[in-house]
């Protein structure tokens, strides 16, 4: 179940909300998860300014694109894998339909 599977939009304030209570269960990492802190900071980290205050699905898509090509442009193996680790976890956040 995504955060997206009823509505079109969804407020910077309540995507902040939905990420803190969050399990934080990292898929495919073998049980890793982001902790409180972990998650409260993404919500600034990923999604900036730039994506005002309603987050939409195109928005939503947009900074997981971001995030894609920013691991392509990454040095270091341990880095990649840190930007992966963000890229499963916000899918998963986002449901089946994004």
């Amino acid at each position: 179940m995504g955060i997206y599977n009823k509505r079109k939009s969804i407020s910077r304030r309540e995507l902040g909300t939905t990420l803190r209570k969050h399990h934080g269960r990292i898929p495919g990492t073998g049980g890793k998860k982001y902790y409180h802190r972990q998650r409260s900071s993404m919500t600034r980290e990923v999604f900036g300014p730039k994506y005002g205050s309603q987050i939409d699905k195109h928005e939503y898509r947009r900074a997981i694109r971001d995030l894609q090509t920013s691991k392509r442009n990454v040095k270091t193996p341990r880095e990649k894998a840190a930007v992966d680790r963000k890229i499963r976890y916000l899918k998963e956040l986002g449901g089946k339909n994004l």
